[in-house]
């Protein structure tokens, strides 16, 4: 029986794909599901786009069939699972990276882009950094929101496995695991409840999100990629210290995530709107041109 995933998953679409529909996948034989094309998304001024244009459509790719089942509750690997949890959230308390993780919650490019190095930094005004402002409004800041609305469309590949799985969060397997952030128990996604049972662990839509981000931002900024790279994958690991994901599940996000980027960078409306982001960023960071 076909269920609708705009029920099943609102706040995961609310938050991830505002504006894409889907549906559930069919228990058949084969673990792949049978899904729609999500729906356009709502205008946005980048790239200097009339209409938003779909990038990537989540029926593109088997994101099932691609991973590996999560760990079997009770087992071994789930007990090291949450015991790193709870490992990852005692460090960032001692490191002082917590405040980071909260704020990784965002789904924004700009969190990834932050490590963006402009040719000729300006002196930092007080209170700023040196790369802030580049990032912040004009060319910089219409580059970033294509990316971020590229990403959004790839992190909703982390839809059909979540639904497939149905993996209960961290902090639901054991109170000991501190909620922070969008899972926070004060948060709105919380608050308007059906959280865990419509927004589940396997795998993270987050880090699905944050290594899109990494690899379009990298085709407009190259040189930058090691930076850019290390900086998602700090994005990924922060679902762990805010006790939102396990590690196996910010793994299997970065695959999905990795793997739906990959089809879509071949997309041709994706193609030509990154040229125009692509020369839009390097103007704002004061970088030579790029050969189209």
């Amino acid at each position: 029986m076909t269920t609708s995933w705009s029920k099943r998953l609102l706040p995961f679409w609310l938050v991830l794909a505002a504006g894409c529909a889907s549906q559930a996948p069919k228990p058949a034989a084969a673990v792949a599901p049978a899904v729609a094309a999500p729906a356009a998304q709502a205008p946005a001024p980048v790239a200097q786009a009339t209409a938003a244009q779909l990038y990537f459509s989540i029926g593109q790719l088997d994101s099932i069939a691609l991973i590996e089942p999560p760990p079997v509750a009770g087992s071994e690997a789930a007990r090291a699972d949450l015991q790193a949890v709870l490992d990852a959230q005692r460090a960032a308390h001692g490191s002082g990276s917590t405040a980071r993780a909260v704020g990784d919650t965002v789904i924004d490019c700009q969190r990834v882009a932050e490590v963006l190095v402009p040719a000729t930094p300006a002196m930092p005004t007080q209170g700023s950094t040196a790369n802030s402002a580049p990032l912040a409004r004009g060319d910089g800041a219409a580059a970033v929101a294509f990316a971020t609305r590229a990403a959004k469309q790839v992190a909703g590949a982390t839809g059909p496995p979540k639904t497939f799985w149905g993996r209960a969060r961290p902090y639901v397997d054991n109170p000991g695991v501190e909620r922070l952030g969008d899972v926070a128990p004060d948060s709105p996604l919380a608050i308007n409840g059906g959280f865990e049972r419509a927004h589940t662990s396997y795998p993270s839509g987050h880090t699905a999100f944050g290594t899109a981000c990494a690899i379009v931002l990298a085709q407009m900024v190259p040189e930058q990629r090691a930076a850019l790279f290390a900086r998602a994958r700090l994005y990924g690991e922060s679902r762990l210290i805010v006790g939102a994901h396990f590690p196996t599940d910010v793994d299997a996000g970065r695959r999905v995530g990795t793997a739906a980027t990959g089809m879509m960078l071949q997309n041709t409306l994706f193609q030509a709107d990154l040229r125009t982001a692509r020369a839009q960023l390097r103007r704002a960071l004061d970088l030579p041109g790029m050969a189209p």
